[in-house]
């Protein structure tokens, strides 16, 4: 799951530079010497793409009540690792391990970093309509 922020980072990361890309006046205008019916089919596809990661995103912003709720059972689940860590010192490597899932379980992404991205591909999509 971690890899899935690290994911969501990276995206957020392409899709800021695509902005910026798309701020520039020196692309903004070159973009508009170039005749539509070439620079529209592939504006379209850029906006089915952005539609497709839109969806995705959508769909984990709806599962996040669950995912709030797992990271409440995450967090006592490792408050319980740490109360048996000083029970069971023979087992550290094992309950080194558990901790390390139950972390990565709990750097799933949160609601707000989601609509951030979710705002950045709005803003590009309102961009390119306008060019």
């Amino acid at each position: 799951m971690a890899d899935t922020d690290n994911k969501l980072q990276e995206l957020k990361t392409a899709l800021q530079q695509v902005s910026t890309f798309l701020d520039n006046p020196a692309v903004r205008t070159a973009l508009g010497q170039i005749p539509a019916t070439i620079k529209k089919p592939v504006f379209d596809g850029l906006k089915q793409v952005l539609d497709v990661i839109k969806k995705a995103l959508d769909e984990l912003k709806g599962s996040l009540a669950a995912v709030t709720t797992v990271k409440d059972l995450l967090k006592v689940i490792n408050d319980l690792l740490d109360a048996a860590a000083g029970l069971a010192p023979g087992e550290k490597a094992t309950l080194d391990n558990v901790k390390q899932i139950v972390k990565t379980l709990q750097d799933l992404p949160g609601a707000a970093e989601i609509e951030e991205i979710l705002n950045l591909i709005n803003q590009i999509i309102t961009k390119l309509g306008s060019l």
